[in-house]
C-alpha cells in the first residue's frame, strides 16, 4: 500500500509541473516546501507531522518498497528523486537515466555468489553479543571490532591498501552522515600516500543508495583537504551469515564534484563464526 508520503510527493510534483513545456518549473524541494506540501494534503487524509521533514525522502528509500511508494503519475513522466541535505534542502526531482525502468532500481544488490571468507567473532564478549540489535550503529560496532573492512581489502579488495585504520563512526556533516570513516595508506611502503575509505551501512532489507554514498565521498573530501583519493564502500548485513562488503572504484578529488554514478570494483561476504545477534 502506498505511503501517505506518496500523496505529498505527487502534490509537490504537480504543483511545479508545467503542462505546456512538459518540464518542472522547480525541481529542488526545500524543507519548507515539504512541510507546506504536508499541510496542503491534510484534506486528502494525510496525517503526517510537518515539524521534521528532514528525513522525508530517506524514509521512503528504506526497505525494498521505494518504487512501489513512488507516485505512478510521476513515474509515468520518468522522474525519480534524490535526497538533498544542507541549506534547508530536502530532495530533488530528477529525470530517469537512460535505460532506467523504475524510480528506484536496486543497482547494487547482495551477490550471494560473491567470494566468502570466514572471520572470527569470538573476540566479542558474550555479554556484548547479548545486547546485539538490528540497527546500523550495532552493525558498525561489530564490523569495526572484527576488522571487517580491513579484512575485505586484505583478501578481496580491488584497491591496493597497505594500511587501514578506523577513524570515527557516525560522522554527522553538513551535507550527509558517514557511518564509518577509515584512513589508509597506499602506494609503496617507502612512500605511502593517504587514502580515505567511506562506509555506508545498511540493514539486510535496505538497499544501498548510490546518491548517499556519493554525498559521503564529496563530504569526505570537503572535510579532509590533505587526501586526494577516497574509496567508497557499502556494508550490508546478511542475516545469520555476516556482512556483504561492496567496494566501488576509487574517486579522485578532481572528479568528486561531477560524480553522479558509482562503478563496482569488488565485493566479498565475510561470514561471522559464530554468528552474532542482530547481524
Amino acid at each position: 500500500m502506498p505511503s501517505q508520503k506518496t500523496t505529498v510527493i505527487e502534490h509537490l510534483f504537480d504543483l511545479h509541473w508545467d503542462q505546456n513545456t512538459q518540464q518542472l518549473r522547480k525541481s529542488l524541494m526545500s524543507l519548507d516546501d515539504v512541510a507546506d506540501g504536508i499541510r496542503a494534503c491534510r484534506s486528502k487524509g494525510v496525517t503526517l507531522s510537518d515539524r521534521n521533514p528532514a528525513n522525508f525522502l530517506k524514509d521512503i528509500l528504506r526497505g525494498g518498497n521505494a518504487s512501489q511508494n513512488w507516485p505512478a503519475s510521476v513515474a509515468a513522466k520518468r522522474y525519480t528523486a534524490v535526497q538533498r541535505t544542507g541549506a534547508g534542502e530536502c530532495f530533488e526531482f530528477i529525470p530517469y537515466l537512460s535505460g532506467q525502468t523504475e524510480p528506484f532500481p536496486e543497482e547494487f544488490p547482495v551477490r550471494p555468489d560473491a567470494n566468502r571468507y570466514p572471520i572470527q567473532s569470538t573476540s566479542i564478549p558474550l555479554i556484548t553479543k547479548s545486547l546485539g540489535r538490528s540497527d546500523e550503529t550495532w552493525h558498525i560496532q561489530v564490523a569495526v571490532q572484527l576488522r571487517v573492512v580491513e579484512t575485505h581489502f586484505a583478501v578481496a579488495g580491488a584497491f591496493n591498501i597497505l594500511e587501514l585504520a578506523h577513524l570515527q563512526s557516525g560522522i554527522k556533516l553538513r551535507s550527509t552522515e558517514i557511518d564509518a570513516l577509515f584512513l589508509g595508506k597506499t602506494g609503496s611502503e617507502k612512500d605511502p600516500q593517504p587514502v580515505l575509505v567511506t562506509c555506508e551501512a545498511k540493514q539486510a532489507a535496505d538497499p544501498l543508495i548510490p546518491s548517499q554514498i556519493i554525498n559521503q565521498v564529496q563530504a569526505a573530501f570537503a572535510a579532509n583537504e590533505d587526501v586526494d583519493v577516497t574509496i567508497p564502500i557499502g556494508l550490508r548485513t546478511m542475516r545469520g551469515i555476516g556482512f556483504y562488503v561492496v567496494e566501488f572504484e576509487a574517486v579522485k578529488r578532481s572528479d568528486a564534484g561531477s560524480l553522479t554514478q558509482l562503478t563496482f570494483a569488488s565485493d566479498s561476504i565475510l561470514e561471522l563464526r559464530p554468528s552474532v545477534k542482530g547481524v
